[in-house]
């Protein structure tokens, strides 16, 4: 992972680097949104305000008595409006369903109904606001209206039970009130015609009648034990005690006569009450009336646009935040200073990219489709374009790298035989070796290059000359090095010819030496003694000699000739290798004997600048070569070289 702290410039980098996974991201949760907004049902909302009023009669008091309601009586009933009692008479007036419905539908459809319901108090005020929610404007107006008229009829038929239950409750007491009076008026009766001159202190008399009514009262609410019945009682004892002077038909006289009169003023106040309830009942006076009722329905569903640009921006600050993790987890190499850390190697240059020569928009669609999809002779030439690319454009900044690679290498009588190589396949080696050859040509010296890739040579399609005789032939002794090296006039009468060797100077001081036929064990060739000698034959002869060898990973090749070269130079194409197999790389090439005097940085694009940082990703391969004949490549539009 990098060692370094972010900069705008780096986040800005890796937006540009991971934009691919920003972009996917971005384009799936905004189709997912396309597709939600599209599929949305537009629901309305519709409201009523119902008021709720408090009417206290005498039978209401009453009912206070033997109805007894703790808590808020407004919250409570915000919760009856949505309640099922409420909402099943809702759904049978609005024919959802009928006594034949199955009490399993039955209880779905209420539910269905009573999730669509909300009841809210309004302030402190005595008023409920009823909001229902409908896919449809009608219906949500139809359905807020039908339940405050259901919760109007649901209050009066509560009501109408109160009542009822008041009623029959006064007319149980009325009847037994009735035969104790008629008891005690005859008892009095017997009595009286015994003894006509009873009577008792007038004042005490009437005080024992009042408390006996008052006692008589309670009894109605409480049970005997209650703390003001036991006070009117030992008020009661009390007066009698004033009287036990008396004769014991007298106090008995007395008391049947305070009963009388307690039981004759109660049967008038529940006859007062009962026909009051009976009235009342009758009435049928609601306590709920609708204050304002639902005229209009409004659209609710979230705008379509908001729900696109949510979806939207979720997927860009999710997509930024996957390509931040990515890279977070990323086990490349950061920047320059990276690389020289890592493998404690200086970086000698860096080779931005190429593009390949294209049709041009004249040309029409089908040149382009042609260069694009199909392999043709054009193709060889737009591969010679790119590895060729100081020859043929000499004032480029891929020439201009290439001479700062040369200047960087400090070439010398002790320095001539040069060794480029790779960690893995594909990473530009073969281009670097064909680049730093022009320009090492172009700077007057004497310059060979070899293709030690006795697998996969690229180095004859390159300047268009024959492969053989080459390499091989030299080793096995069937050609002579005179006529295994080829030299300008060779590749003025190969495939590039006269007018693209005279493009720029210095061809002239180009010479090549091929592979030559492919052998089926090359490790054999590049151990034998003759390639040793074959090595120090060149080194005498020429300025500068280099070596394009295979990969280190995939093969043993390029170990067998480091040990023989003056120096190693590593290859390094920006994503393609991770830092792992660019440490083993140096460390086989360490331990093989190689002289490694730096890396090459290969690829760099052109939006990016040499000098900052950048991210290698990596993609190891190990499978190198399949056949001993390489295939024709399809096009690319960058360099892809061995």
């Amino acid at each position: 992972m990098p060692q370094y702290e972010l900069n705008l410039r780096d986040y800005w980098r890796i937006v540009r680097k991971r934009k691919l996974v920003i972009l996917l991201l971005f384009a799936a949760l905004t189709s997912a949104a396309l597709y939600r907004a599209s599929k949305q049902v537009v629901l309305y909302q519709a409201s009523c305000t119902v008021k709720i009023e408090e009417r206290k009669t005498i039978a209401g008091l009453l009912t206070e008595w033997i109805v007894f309601n703790p808590g808020n009586i407004m919250e409570s009933e915000t919760k009856t409006i949505a309640g099922f009692p409420v909402m099943k008479k809702v759904a049978e007036y609005l024919k959802a369903v009928d006594e034949n419905t199955p009490v399993d539908e039955m209880n779905y459809i209420v539910t269905r109904l009573q999730s669509k319901i909300e009841a809210e108090r309004v302030g402190d005020t005595n008023m409920i606001h009823i909001t229902a929610t409908y896919n449809e404007g009608a219906g949500a107006v139809r359905l807020a209206n039908a339940v405050a008229k259901m919760y109007i009829e649901e209050n009066l038929a509560e009501k109408a039970k109160q009542f009822r239950t008041v009623r029959q409750f006064i007319e149980e007491q009325l009847t037994t009130l009735e035969s104790r009076l008629k008891d005690s008026e005859e008892k009095l009766r017997n009595l009286g015609a015994e003894g006509k001159n009873f009577q008792l202190a007038g004042p005490v008399q009437e005080k024992l009648v009042e408390l006996e009514f008052q006692l008589a009262e309670l009894l109605q609410k409480y049970t005997e034990k209650h703390p003001q019945v036991l006070q009117l009682q030992e008020q009661i004892r009390q007066l009698e005690s004033q009287v036990q002077g008396s004769s014991s038909q007298e106090l008995e006289y007395a008391r049947l006569s305070r009963e009388v009169e307690v039981n004759r003023k109660l049967y008038s106040m529940l006859k007062e009450k009962l026909e009051e309830a009976r009235i009342t009942e009758a009435q049928k006076v609601p306590d709920v009336s609708i204050v304002n009722p639902a005229v209009a329905a409004v659209p609710i569903s979230a705008n379509k646009n908001v729900i696109i640009f949510t979806g939207a921006m979720m997927g860009l600050i999710l997509g930024t935040a996957l390509a931040f993790l990515i890279e977070t987890f990323d086990t490349s190499i950061g920047t320059i200073e990276d690389v020289e850390n890592l493998l404690k190697l200086p970086v000698l240059g860096i080779v931005p990219s190429v593009e390949e020569a294209k049709p041009k928009d004249s040309a029409g669609w089908a040149a382009i489709i042609k260069h694009k999809f199909f392999r043709t002779t054009e193709t060889k030439a737009d591969d010679r374009f790119v590895r060729l690319h100081p020859h043929y454009k000499p004032s480029s900044p891929n020439a201009e790298a290439f001479r700062n690679i040369y200047t960087n290498l400090k070439l010398g009588p002790a320095r001539k035989t040069i060794l480029v190589t790779s960690s893995g396949p594909r990473e530009g080696k073969s281009s670097v070796v064909c680049g730093l050859g022009v320009v090492m040509a172009q700077s007057g010296l004497k310059t060979l290059i070899v293709s030690t890739d006795l697998r996969r040579p690229t180095l004859d399609k390159t300047f268009g000359v024959k492969r053989e005789p080459g390499v091989h032939e030299y080793v096995v002794g069937s050609a002579t090095l005179e006529k295994a090296l080829r030299n300008v006039t060779d590749i003025m009468l190969g495939d590039m010819g006269l007018e693209d060797v005279r493009k720029t100077p210095g061809f002239e001081n180009i010479w090549l030496l091929t592979t030559g036929k492919l052998s089926s064990n090359p490790s054999e060739i590049l151990a034998s003694k003759e390639m040793t000698s074959l090595i120090e034959k060149l080194r005498a002869q020429f300025d500068v000699v280099i070596f394009d060898a295979p990969p280190v990973l995939p093969v043993a090749d390029a170990g067998m000739l480091a040990s023989k070269m003056d120096c190693v130079v590593l290859v390094y194409e920006i994503g393609r290798t991770s830092r792992e197999a660019l440490i083993r790389s140096k460390i086989q090439l360490e331990s093989a004997g190689a002289r490694i005097v730096g890396i090459i940085l290969n690829h760099i694009r052109p939006e990016v600048e040499a000098v900052s940082s950048y991210p290698y990703y990596y993609r190891y391969k190990y499978r190198y070569y399949t056949s001993k004949e390489p295939k024709e490549e399809k096009p690319q539009r960058k360099e892809k070289a061995a």
